[in-house]
């Protein structure tokens, strides 16, 4: 993984109140260019190398049927394991 130079992330989906309020943050800086990590605490759920894939796989975990919260999204240096959200959603690399 990828230190992205800080440690506030920025909101990137949220779940209402009534479902918990759980909310998805990204550490990926401005222009980056690269694979992202999504990460429900310290357990990587997929690398991708595209944000915004990365972005819908970390909005859909943290409501009811994703189960997961504390997602965030990071800059990182592992290979990727998922191509897209759908191919994450089904199983598929």
């Amino acid at each position: 993984m990828i230190k992205s130079g800080t440690d506030t992330g920025v909101v990137i989906a949220q779940i209402s109140e009534q479902l918990g309020g759980m909310q998805a943050l990204s550490y990926v800086p401005p222009g980056y260019v690269g694979n992202c990590a999504v990460m429900s605490g310290s357990e990587t759920l997929a690398v991708l190398n595209s944000g915004m894939e990365a972005v819908r796989i970390a909005a859909y975990a943290i409501t009811p049927d994703g189960g997961y919260s504390d997602v965030s999204v990071h800059p990182s240096s592992l290979e990727p394991t998922h191509s897209s959200f759908c191919n994450w959603i089904n199983g598929l690399q």
